[in-house]
């Protein structure tokens, strides 16, 4: 326990000596401090510019949405809408009730 008083003695003694230390860091306020430099990337260093991309005209745009050959699987000239096709169709019994 002796040991300890006097180390903790020892320690208060060197006290007052490190109050009065320079600080690591310069102070703030003083202009004149010397501040190291920053190194920081740029936030643009991998930025790459817009380019306007070749698109087609809007004449090639509408020939190729007017293209049949687009639509290969619709075939809408082949429809059929009499109404003797509504009743064999099952479909018949919906106006029906109309017609009574």
């Amino acid at each position: 326990m002796r040991t300890f008083i006097a180390a903790l003695l020892g320690a208060t003694a060197c006290l007052p000596a490190l109050a009065h230390a320079t600080p690591i860091f310069p102070d703030p306020t003083d202009p004149a401090a010397f501040v190291p430099a920053i190194d920081a990337p740029s936030a643009l260093a991998d930025y790459r510019p817009y380019r306007e991309q070749q698109a087609p005209s809007w004449q090639a745009l509408n020939r190729e949405v007017t293209n049949p050959a687009g639509h290969a699987g619709a075939s809408h000239g082949s429809m059929q809408s009499s109404s003797a096709d509504a009743k064999e169709d099952g479909h018949g019994s919906h106006r029906e009730g109309a017609e009574k």
